[in-house]
């Protein structure tokens, strides 16, 4: 009975201590849109994926060895599917100099589709941001690739912590747009 009581007053102490406050980070562009919006987008992101180990609320970190852990109390304040289509969109319409549709409901407008998919996404334990991505720019006349890409690139953490870690994900992510509106036809 001592040792049953003994384990409840270790957890109810443990219990009692501060649990960490949700810290969400919004995935938005820092580029003011320049781009003409009279002009209706004759491109436009179709099918945006990512891997399904980013694809929840905590941001990742890669602890080595393959292994990742998504944080519990750092975390996307949108899905992030939804957040990198329309940062994504915004940062190309700026690259690129024209506007790019972020929403499939105009695509019988595009010319061309991009198809994104984001396979890595993540902090690592060397104290950088990693992301791999791929893409396809699509004929919707003729449904057919015109070309494909792949993306790789790193950029070191500016501090510890989970604020330089969006920072560093955020400065990857303009210059995968950059790459993808460089590839535009």
């Amino acid at each position: 009975m001592k040792t049953v009581l003994a384990i409840l007053v270790v957890f109810a102490v443990g219990c009692a201590g501060k649990t960490p406050e949700l810290t969400q980070y919004l995935l938005r562009t820092n580029t003011p849109d320049r781009v003409v919006a009279q002009a209706p987008a004759s491109t436009g992101i179709g099918n945006l994926t990512v891997a399904s180990y980013i694809d929840a609320p905590g941001l990742v970190m890669e602890s080595g060895n393959g292994e990742v852990h998504a944080a519990r109390h750092h975390q996307w304040a949108d899905p992030l599917r939804e957040s990198l289509r329309s940062f994504l969109a915004s940062e190309i319409s700026v690259a690129s100099g024209r506007a790019i549709g972020a929403y499939s409901y105009r695509e019988s407008n595009w010319k061309q589709r991009l198809d994104i998919h984001i396979d890595q996404l993540h902090g690592s334990a060397d104290g950088s941001a990693r992301l791999v991505a791929n893409w396809s720019v699509i004929d919707t006349t003729n449904l057919t690739v015109l070309t494909e890409h792949r993306f790789s690139d790193t950029e070191p953490l500016s501090a510890d912590g989970y604020d330089a870690l969006v920072r560093a994900e955020k400065k990857l992510l303009s210059r995968l747009a950059t790459a993808i509106a460089a590839t535009l036809i």
